[in-house]
């Protein structure tokens, strides 16, 4: 009995600890074995209803996707099969400082898997469907990404910048491609879901869970105190896992927590701390959170879940700021902060003074959550339209118009229109 009241006292402060997006306190209630307790936001977790292909409820053709990788592209099918074992850690270690992750070899293959999947399914090519899906049970029978460096490994390494030093390596880089790619690597086996046999999906089940369980649940409603980056700060990775296992309860605890992040990390004037005053960069990280922030806005809303006035209001002032970026440079440039971020770009040679290209359809986005036009500066218009690799300062970035989805949310929001 001590050891019950033990589990029980843990778990209440541990409930009390999250609030609701309302601001109220949550419902508390006795798990079914009795032994801890839940906690639910005015029954929040019965309001989420998932719409199957995580972003939408059927995956159509789409305007928006033509010029885009296909399976029936021989080349493409073997780009990604590069990606089946690959050994990312060694690329990473090779190739990567903190200012230039280079991780083409690991983010290019998944970006072709996840858009020649949609326009397979899109476009009804049966053929094209199963070679998607096999290549999707082959990435899990390899155990793709596993040996990975893992979030609770990074913490025990230097951080980023290490004694502000651009070229030393940053393990939290590492980490975080990995996790992002793999959940990609889930939203993409959600639009398969259907497709796969019984074998196939004990086997993609497999590896989602081994994964997951290393990668997503020690950070599982972790508190960031700066910055908002790819996937909501893997906040995208634990709705896609959620979506898989068909657990509402894990869904509306997660977004009842990214909320709450949101609101904490964007200041009233829609500044975001830490992406926004990364000095020469401050424009292009800027765009990237709210990029992130707007894609996970709209999936929870089309889930069920009510965006707080609170946080819709900073959104609405965070694409403001973007527009400034674009419009007045110096006059985004002017607002302080009470520190300037360890991973500040100061010098002008390494500037990125434009919206984050591979934020492809952020004013599609911006338009639907917000309202806000966006102000198309000239160089993100040139990076977003280029047909083909796009290079930035010698280092390829993106694949212009080609992408096909947005590597910071996983799906394409010009495809909701």
């Amino acid at each position: 009995m001590k050891k019950l009241l033990l589990i029980l006292s843990f778990f209440s402060a541990q409930g009390f600890a999250a609030g609701c997006p309302d601001g109220s306190e949550p419902i508390k209630s006795v798990s079914e074995d009795g032994t801890y307790f839940v906690y639910n936001c005015g029954g929040s977790s019965s309001n989420i209803n998932f719409p199957g292909k995580f972003y939408t409820t059927e995956i159509k053709s789409c305007k928006a996707m033509v010029n885009t990788p296909t399976f029936s592209e021989a080349s493409q099918i073997k780009k990604v099969k590069g990606l089946i074992g690959y050994d990312w850690h060694a690329d990473w270690e090779a190739n990567s400082t903190s200012l230039r992750p280079s991780h083409n070899a690991l983010t290019l293959p998944i970006q072709i898997l996840m858009t020649a999947t949609h326009n397979a399914l899109g476009n009804k090519n049966q053929d094209n469907v199963i070679i998607a899906k096999n290549l999707l049970v082959d990435l899990a029978k390899a155990d793709t990404l596993y040996d990975s460096i893992g979030y609770i490994e990074v913490q025990k390494k230097p951080g980023c910048y290490a004694n502000g030093d651009p070229n030393s390596p940053c393990w939290f880089h590492e980490y975080q491609y990995a996790r992002n790619v793999f959940a990609r690597y889930i939203i993409t086996s959600l639009w398969l879901r259907d497709e796969l046999n019984e074998q196939e999906f004990k086997i993609v089940d497999q590896y989602i869970n081994q994964m997951y369980k290393k990668f997503i649940k020690p950070i599982e409603f972790h508190k960031e105190e700066k910055g908002f980056y790819q996937m909501a700060n893997g906040g995208m990775v634990v709705l896609a896992y959620a979506s898989w296992t068909n657990d509402k309860e894990l869904a509306a605890k997660e977004i009842t927590h990214r909320f709450k992040e949101i609101d904490k990390l964007f200041f009233e004037d829609g500044y975001i701390n830490d992406n926004s005053f990364r000095g020469y960069k401050g424009q292009y990280y800027h765009s990237l959170g709210l990029d992130s922030a707007l894609g996970y806005v709209y999936v929870a809303k089309l889930w069920g879940a009510d965006v707080p006035e609170k946080i819709q209001n900073k959104l609405v002032k965070a694409s403001e700021v973007t527009n400034l970026a674009i419009t007045d440079w110096d006059k985004f440039k002017s607002r302080q902060h009470t520190e300037i971020p360890f991973n500040a770009i100061l010098d002008s040679k390494n500037a990125a003074k434009h919206t984050h290209q591979q934020a492809f359809a952020l004013g599609t986005l911006m338009k639907i959550v917000t309202g806000v036009e966006l102000e198309y500066d000239a160089e993100y218009s040139f990076l977003v339209k280029n047909n083909g690799p796009v290079k930035y300062n010698g280092v390829v970035i993106g694949l212009g118009d080609r992408n096909g989805t947005d590597a910071f949310i996983g799906f394409n929001p010009n495809c909701i229109l």
